[in-house]
């Protein structure tokens, strides 16, 4: 299987220089070797298969295929020997205590700087620093550490990583993985598991509980962020509610969840948003990701930080070269895992070494603030190097000189053969108080080329699972922890931005299944005009056009005369126009928003399906002047795609996930979209034929043309179609059933469930019912004096709209916005 394996690099993790099996490697060598070559790649099949089975994805900024990119896992694992792994640990340790050390002392005493061991320009030049967070005593909770082998086969320490550490949910996704598809490579290998870590780490988050349960909290920029996915992962993994910005609200020194029963006190926070961005009042002022006051809950205790604002100026690739001074001075000792030699151009001497060997070294910035941060020396043209060589004279404190080191590689599978490809590894280190817990594995990644020198997923780089060997203790269980869990997960504890986004994506969902039939219905009756005389199909068309403008709010339409614009070029704009209000792509692309907030609450065949369905669509709306069959032919096709969304998930969607706020949303739009088709089709008097064709085409797009057959055995009747689709309470699509559904939804809402009196939401939608329980058939249908228009129809109608559009508004105030609180 490595007869072909060629070594690049001057160390490599599997083989020494010559070519001999490393010790710790042999019993894979073996059970690689008894796998063979085939039934690897048809391993990594299987590898590829159930990470894409369980949703694990990897987004990409500013690329067209990066959203929910699927994650890569080589089936290949890194292997680091016991021993040489409690070198790791203690020096992981060391540096955990020792940037904890720093971080207190840079935004208190600042001792380091008046006494010269660390010049001022290397922390107040970095974007990290946060005056803001001066004088409070935030330690750091979670560390991790990217770190590589060198060619004198130590490990390095390449990067710190302090303030939001991306990765652990990959790190436990990429073990599970391994665990499930590949069993075989484990056997006669000892292996530490992951399991003990993330016990400690859950416990961390029990600690200083007060009286009541406690809630804590993973705050997330959203579902459009590269690893929500570990957010999501992350917060289910450790039981703690996923929020974002809008979920939070700062008030009397305390940071609150906004949740369906009302405001709960947040006791700890495990931050995932870049810190700048936390707080809008204080800290970034266009951010829309943080919560206005958080700072200042932060400084008044009455919020917990794992990984506290202003931890980001530890990022500091400025701090390298007095790393070792720190240590000395801090804790009177030595570093135990070296750094990457590093000069900062602050000083005189060292930045004249940078400026003579820039064609040699790799150039960064101290923090990765700007487009662009890394400059490797040696790949710059002539006129580069000078550019560069002049910002570094312009703003010396800015910029960072590093050796270019070899590092060692790995084998990996590529395609049909196993290739070396260097690799990076991501540690992580948990401090409680004066304890220190590394977690004995890591997410490591791996270059895309041999001869890159940068390892980044950003980049296409693959993943592998890193064994440590050796035996794991046993860590007690935490029953505290397991006990709470259910009830963090339960219906009242919801999020509002959550259940906000349940609500519209029963509204959406609803629209663009409503909307998508209305056009199709249409377009079929204007390619298929000529079963009855001429004027009637006109009179006819005029009709559903118009109700097509009413019904989608696309105004003015087909409301007014544009004699320029064919009926077919309306439609056409208002099926495909996505900045066009109203129009069908545009309520898609709005779906499509609140799919990916639900994501994760759906079952993955969902998922597949919308993501499908909307490939699929925007690849059509993309076609200039689609001809009327082949709309309609796409239509249908999309049409059915919706609706087998739509059933996934009315069929997994349970009630402790928000059930109840999609059917809301869902019976909401579906009554309101009614109401606008029966005003405009219902009211309007028509001559016999045309009639004869509304009323089939109302029942078409209501999806009630056979039930409608089967009830009245009779043709078309404007009485009877009133009755129907408005009246008929034992008819599920007509309006008073949908409005009854909705009585028997509101109840379950928390926030006035079993009280006595009818809530503000409540009230509109049991008087629409009454009005329409109380109308009377005749009445509606009859046309008073010479009129034209069906009034009374009209005036109730309108008036169970406006009852409806205040049921929905205040439903929003109080569980969503909560402005009562």
């Amino acid at each position: 299987m490595f007869e072909h394996y060629r070594l690049s690099a001057s160390y490599d993790e599997m083989f020494d220089g010559n070519k001999n099996i490393r010790p710790h490697w042999e019993q894979l060598q073996k059970n690689l070797e008894h796998l063979g070559l085939d039934q690897l790649r048809s391993k990594q099949k299987e590898v590829d298969w159930r990470l894409e089975d369980n949703g694990v994805t990897y987004n990409v900024y500013n690329d067209p295929g990066g959203l929910n990119r699927p994650w890569t896992l080589d089936p290949i694992p890194l292997i680091i020997e016991e021993e040489q792994w409690k070198v790791v640990e203690e020096g992981l340790k060391q540096r955990c205590k020792l940037l904890n050390l720093l971080l207190q002392d840079i935004y208190g005493a600042q001792e380091t700087i008046q006494k010269g061991i660390i010049p001022m320009e290397v922390i107040y030049a970095h974007g990290g620093f946060m005056r803001e967070m001066h004088g409070l005593k935030t330690p750091l909770v979670i560390y991790a550490a990217d770190m590589a082998r060198g060619p004198d086969g130590k490990i390095w320490v390449v990067n710190d990583r302090t303030q939001a550490p991306s990765g652990l949910g990959y790190a436990i996704e990429n073990r599970l993985t391994m665990n499930g598809a590949m069993p075989d490579l484990f056997d006669g290998i000892s292996v530490r598991r992951l399991y003990d870590f993330f016990e400690t780490f859950k416990m961390i988050f029990q600690e200083g509980e007060r009286n009541r349960e406690p809630l804590n909290v993973l705050l997330s920029p959203g579902p459009h962020n590269e690893t929500y996915f570990e957010h999501a992962y992350l917060s289910s993994f450790l039981g703690l509610t996923l929020v974002q910005g809008q979920d939070l609200l700062a008030k009397n020194g305390a940071l609150w969840l906004k949740s369906l029963k009302g405001l709960r006190r947040v006791d700890t926070v495990l931050r995932r948003v870049d810190e700048s961005y936390c707080d809008p009042l204080e800290l970034r002022q266009d951010s829309q990701l943080g919560v206005a006051g958080l700072v200042q809950a932060i400084r008044s205790g009455g919020v917990q930080m794992v990984n506290p604002l202003g931890s980001g100026v530890l990022e500091n690739l400025g701090l390298n070269p007095f790393m070792p001074h720190l240590a000395r001075y801090f804790l009177d000792e030595d570093l135990i895992l070296p750094q990457i030699a590093t000069w900062w151009c602050g000083q005189a001497k060292e930045k004249e070494y940078v400026l003579d060997n820039l064609d040699r070294l790799i150039i960064k910035t101290i923090d990765r603030i700007g487009e662009k941060h890394t400059y490797i020396g040696k790949k710059l043209s002539k006129k580069e190097l000078k550019s560069l060589q002049q910002e570094i004279r312009e703003q010396p404190h800015r910029y960072v000189g590093q050796e270019e080191v070899e590092f060692a590689t790995c084998p990996t599978l590529i395609q049909d053969t196993i290739e070396p490809r260097r690799a990076v590894i991501r540690a992580y280190t948990i401090a409680d108080d004066e304890t220190y817990t590394v977690m004995p594995g890591a997410l490591v990644r791996v270059g895309m080329s041999n001869d890159s020198l940068i390892v980044s997923n950003q980049f296409g780089g693959s993943s592998k699972d890193l064994w440590v060997l050796g035996e794991s203790k046993n860590v007690p269980l935490n029953p505290l922890f397991k006990a709470k869990t259910g009830v963090e997960n339960s219906f009242e504890n919801i999020p509002s931005l959550r259940a906000e986004n349940l609500f519209w994506l029963g509204r959406y969902l609803m629209r663009s299944v409503i909307t998508a039939r209305m056009i199709r219905t249409t377009l079929k009756y204007m390619t298929n005009a000529s079963r009855y005389d001429q004027e009637s199909n006109r009179q006819t068309q005029e009709m559903l056009t118009k109700a097509l403008t009413h019904v989608t709010m696309t105004y003015p339409g087909f409301l007014e005369d544009k004699a320029s614009v064919s009926p077919f070029e309306e439609i056409s704009s208002v099926s495909f126009n996505v900045v066009r209000v109203g129009s069908l792509a545009q309520i898609i692309m709005m779906l499509s928003n609140t799919n990916a907030y639900a994501k994760s609450l759906l079952p993955l065949e969902a998922s597949r399906i919308f993501e499908r369905m909307s490939r699929e669509w925007n690849q059509f709306c993309s076609e200039e002047k689609p001809s009327p069959r082949l709309m309609i032919y796409n239509l249908d096709k999309v049409l059915m795609q919706l609706m087998a969304y739509k059933e996934l998930i009315q069929e997994s969607l349970f009630a402790d996930q928000g059930s109840v706020l999609y059917e809301i949303g869902a019976h909401i739009e579906r009554s309101q979209l009614l109401i606008s088709k029966a005003r405009a089709l219902l009211i309007p008097v028509h001559d016999l034929i045309s009639e004869y064709e509304v009323l089939e085409t109302l029942l078409t797009t209501c999806e009630s043309l056979n039930a409608y057959r089967a009830r009245y055995h009779a043709s078309f009747e404007m009485g009877n179609v009133i009755e129907f689709l408005l009246l008929d309470i034992n008819f599920p699509k007509s309006l008073i059933s949908e409005i009854n559904s909705l009585m028997h939804l509101l109840p379950q809402l928390p926030k006035f469930k079993n009280a006595t009196y009818l809530s503000r939401y409540e009230e509109p939608v049991f008087e629409a019912f009454s009005m329409l329980r109380l109308s009377k058939l005749e009445t509606l249908c009859t046309l008073p004096g010479d009129e034209y228009v069906r009034s009374e129809l009209d005036t109730l109608l309108s008036e169970i709209s406006k009852r409806l559009l205040l049921a929905s508004g205040e439903l929003s105030k109080t569980y969503f916005a909560h402005y009562d609180e």
